[in-house]
């Protein structure tokens, strides 16, 4: 049995970043699978997702999708950077300057949610002290 494979097709712009990216020497991956969405452009190194938006990415319905996406992928510690099919034919320069800016800025293989600097959540905080808690009421029954 033969088993048939979706082999998203990648579109001019896309093909087009994808092309400069070669040109920078900057790793990636195409039409990848991360968090059970599929993701135009992936650099791994610096768990940035690019997102090459076409034309019905303007419908009030898929920006609705597309924020869902995005807050989707952030809360897995992805970073997204977003550029328009128009963004990429008139502007390919500006798109490659934001994308070296946040390599730049970042460290390689943080994610967004590992980040060591960030405070933590009061959840996490009122965490840590009933686990501290119990290991000390651990201790003091063994004693």
């Amino acid at each position: 049995m033969r088993i048939l494979r979706f082999q998203p097709s990648k579109t001019g712009a896309q093909r087009i970043l994808a092309e400069k990216l070669r040109d920078e020497k900057i790793s990636f991956l195409e039409n990848q699978w991360l968090e059970g969405m599929e993701v135009d452009i992936f650099l791994p190194e610096y768990y940035l997702v690019i997102e090459i938006d076409g034309f019905y990415h303007l419908s009030a319905g898929q920006q609705a999708r597309d924020l869902q996406k995005d807050q989707r992928l952030q809360a897995a510690g992805y970073h997204v950077l977003r550029f328009t099919n128009s963004q990429v034919y008139q502007d390919i320069k500006e798109c490659l300057r934001q994308i070296k800016v946040f390599i730049d800025g970042h460290d390689l293989q943080l994610k967004k949610g590992a980040c060591p600097d960030e405070e933590q959540a009061p959840w996490q905080s009122q965490l840590a002290a009933y686990k501290k808690r119990l290991n000390q009421e651990e201790e003091k029954t063994e004693e």
